[in-house]
């Protein structure tokens, strides 16, 4: 079976609705069991609260902005967030999480481009 490159888009926010989770999910299940690879993790709209450093969930919830941090550390994955919807919604240099960087639009493109799959969370 051919190798594929993925791009992942997710636009749910960390907390409130799957999409993010269920984008983790699916992120750590291709790396982990399959020799598919990921090009790109975009996050957009209020995706980019995945992003936020300051995000404190409850001790008993799943802390999905560190969980994000592992994976990218583990398997060297681009963690992009589109800066214009980001600073829409207060994310800013100062208070991005570890492992995410600010980037725009072309960005996506870019990897799109490269990709042979794209799905969108």
């Amino acid at each position: 079976m051919t190798s594929l490159k993925y791009t992942l888009v997710v636009l749910g926010p960390a907390y409130g609705i799957q999409s993010a989770y269920c984008a983790y999910q699916f992120a750590q299940a291709l790396l982990l069991n399959t020799s598919h690879t990921i090009k790109n993790i975009f996050f957009y709209a209020d995706g980019v609260y995945n992003g936020n450093r300051y995000t404190d969930p409850a001790n008993d919830e799943f802390d999905l902005v560190s969980a994000w941090q592992e994976l990218a550390k583990k398997y060297d994955l681009p963690l992009t967030i589109c800066v214009a919807a980001s600073l829409r919604r207060g994310i800013t240099e100062e208070n991005i999480a570890d492992y995410f960087q600010l980037t725009g639009l072309g960005e996506l493109t870019e990897s799109i481009t490269l990709s042979d799959r794209v799905i969108q969370f």
